[in-house]
């Protein structure tokens, strides 16, 4: 059974996100602040995913999500964060500290689940991920299987969402995906979020292959569509 750490201030939320998670079958875990989340997630409990609160009193969600990634246990857990729905700059925050994915509120119960229940799709298929194989292109490898980019500085420290948009991309030289087919892809199909996401993710992945950020050889930006990646 699938465990998630609910981390939520406000009791009315937290309940829902809780009921609505058990109904399918998903084993939860709630606290009301950011410290005791810390504290359970550094502890010898293991997590599938985490659902975090940006406002949070105390340490809030950028800054737990930020602690997590740097810490040992449960580093690469996927983070959902709940947000404001006009605290766009949480959103890019948080994405840029390590967190997965976002949704906004007031949301939807059965938005919520389908996000989570994407999640640990996509956490299954990285622990089993079937057959492997290769993609190579002038100064850069990836291996699929044991999911690996290798640039010119060696090894890139792609995120888990970093790599899928990497591969997804580089999978289909020079066909071009709007944003919002990129994060379909992320979540198969489950997306109901801001597409820009997607821009971050780019961003991200830029800075970690890319021999030139500012005038990528990679992944290129089609205006007004979307991205391809280069063929080569």
């Amino acid at each position: 059974m699938p465990k998630v750490l609910v981390v939520e201030d406000e009791p009315a939320v937290r309940d829902v996100v809780e009921h609505a998670l058990s109904r399918e079958g998903i084993e939860t875990a709630a606290v009301g602040d950011g410290e005791a989340a810390l504290e359970r997630l550094r502890g010898q409990e293991t997590f599938d995913l985490v659902i975090l609160d940006v406002m949070l009193p105390g340490m809030d969600g950028v800054s737990v999500c930020r602690e997590l990634r740097a810490g040992q246990a449960n580093r690469d857990v996927p983070v959902l964060m709940l947000t404001a729905r006009d605290d766009e700059t949480s959103v890019v925050v948080g994405l840029e500290v390590g967190a997965d994915d976002y949704v906004t509120k007031p949301f939807r119960p059965r938005e919520l689940v389908s996000r989570v229940r994407a999640h640990l799709r996509r956490r299954r298929m990285e622990a089993d991920p079937g057959p492997g194989r290769r993609l190579e292109f002038p100064g850069l490898k990836m291996d699929l299987l044991r999911r690996e980019v290798v640039g010119q500085d060696g090894v890139a420290p792609l995120t888990a969402k970093e790599f899928e948009v990497l591969a997804f991309l580089a999978s289909s030289p020079g066909r071009v995906y709007s944003r919002e087919q990129i994060m379909r892809h992320l979540w198969d199909g489950d997306f109901f979020g801001e597409a820009r996401a997607a821009d971050v993710h780019v961003q991200h992945i830029r800075k970690k292959v890319e021999p030139d950020p500012q005038n990528p050889r990679y992944v290129l930006t089609v205006r007004g569509v979307g991205y391809k990646f280069a063929d080569l």
